[in-house]
Formats: C-alpha cells, sequence, structure tokens
C-alpha cells in the first residue's frame, strides 16, 4: 500500500498555522501516528488538537484520511475523531443551508468514498456514518448505509436525508429490531424524516422506551434525539 504520509514534504508547512503558531512542527506529529509507541502516539494524538479551526486543518485533513484508509495504523478510530473535529468544528447538524465551508470542510468533503468504505469497518462504521450526514449523497451512499456495520448510527444520518423511499421502509423494519439502539435511532430517523406522519409504533418506541447511549461519534445524546424527533412530531 501506498505510503499514507507520502507528500508531506509537498506542502507549505511554514506558510500554515495551527493555534501555537507555525504549522511546521506539524509534520513530525503526523508522522508520530505510526509509532510502535503507544505514549507516543498519544502524545501527537493530544498535540494535533490545536489544528482544527486553523489554516493547517485542510492540510492534515487529507493526511488523516490516508491514515485511516491503511489498515497498518494503529489507533484508527480516535484518528478518525480528529478528522471529525478538524472537518467539522464549525459546523453542526444539520447543515444549515447557508453554511459556508472552510477549506478544512471541503478538503474532508473529498474522501466522502473512504468514509462508504468505512462503513463495513466495525471498528469505524459508526463515526463513519456520522460524518457522511455532513454531505450530499447518492444512492451508492444510502444503499451503503443500510448495509453499515454499525446500523443505530447509520439510522441517524438516514434521518437527515430528503428523499429515498428505500430509507422509509428500511427504517419501518428497523422497529422491530431485537436492539434497542436500533429500534430507537430508526425511530428518530422516522420522525425526522415523517414528522407528523409518523407511524403509531414508532411514536410509542419514542415515548414509552429509554432512550441508550448515542452511537459513537454523536455528540448529541439519544435523549436529545429523542426530544427533537418529539418537537418534529409536533410534541
Amino acid at each position: 500500500m501506498r505510503d499514507p504520509l507520502a507528500g508531506l514534504a509537498d506542502v507549505p508547512w511554514r506558510q500554515l498555522h495551527h493555534v501555537d503558531g507555525v504549522a511546521a512542527d506539524v509534520p513530525d506529529r503526523l508522522r508520530m501516528l505510526r509509532s510502535d509507541s503507544l505514549d507516543t502516539r498519544s502524545v501527537a494524538l493530544t498535540w494535533l488538537s490545536r489544528v482544527p479551526g486553523s489554516s493547517s486543518g485542510a492540510a492534515v485533513a487529507g493526511f488523516l484520511v490516508a491514515l485511516v484508509d491503511d489498515p497498518a495504523t494503529p489507533d484508527r478510530e480516535a484518528l478518525v475523531s480528529l478528522l471529525h473535529d478538524v472537518a467539522f468544528w464549525d459546523v453542526s447538524l444539520p447543515v444549515p443551508e447557508d453554511f459556508e465551508p472552510d477549506e478544512a470542510f471541503q478538503a474532508a468533503a473529498k474522501h466522502v468514498d473512504s468514509y462508504v468504505a468505512w462503513l463495513a469497518d466495525p471498528l469505524l462504521a459508526a463515526q463513519a456514518a456520522e460524518m457522511l450526514a455532513y454531505f450530499p449523497v447518492s444512492q451508492p451512499v444510502v444503499d451503503a448505509l443500510l448495509a453499515s456495520a454499525a446500523p443505530a448510527s447509520a439510522n441517524l444520518t438516514l434521518g437527515y436525508l430528503t428523499g429515498y423511499p428505500s430509507v422509509d421502509t428500511h427504517l419501518m423494519t428497523a422497529l422491530e429490531s431485537p436492539s434497542r439502539d436500533v429500534r430507537m435511532t430508526a425511530a428518530v430517523a422516522l420522525a425526522f424524516r415523517l414528522g407528523a406522519d409518523l407511524p403509531g409504533n414508532a411514536l410509542d418506541l419514542l415515548v414509552d422506551e429509554s432512550p441508550p447511549p448515542a452511537p459513537p461519534g454523536w455528540d448529541r445524546s439519544m435523549r436529545g434525539f429523542v426530544t427533537l424527533a418529539l418537537r418534529r412530531v409536533g410534541l
């Protein structure tokens, strides 16, 4: 596999910045993410929290995607979390119509194919599904979400989509899942999509079942999602 950090030297890091100054030190921290030492990787990951919101974010985003794409990279779940912070530091869901993406968001948007591929990886699927909620989707992306290895997280993302009738059919079936996480997220997603037309069995789930924890990658609690869903229904 191609070196995920190939091209580091081609980036004009001295012309970029993070919160502490010139970004000339970023390449070494990215290399540290491949270290055999957990302590070294942890130091690098903590240090790279300086990047979100800075001019170096767009350059870092592409390398983080390449690192996660390589199965030999350690701590890939943590790198997806960092990528999320870099790409979406100034936007929340649902993405406002008047949102003006910065360069880091635009850089992350170039790698939707990678996020779709991560949906099949049980370690990455939940966070990947959440990230896909920020971007326009196509039928192949919807199909991948329907088959995700993290169905509860995928359900929440499906709730933010418009159109695609197969999604409603999928979510209606998921209401009968033996998994409380899948049932609840399906009910939330249907409420987001259907509003006052939400079927009674989905409404019963929202009202009667105790919310589970939110899937990995989602900042809002499941109780918060249920509250938003009930407002969407008109309650």
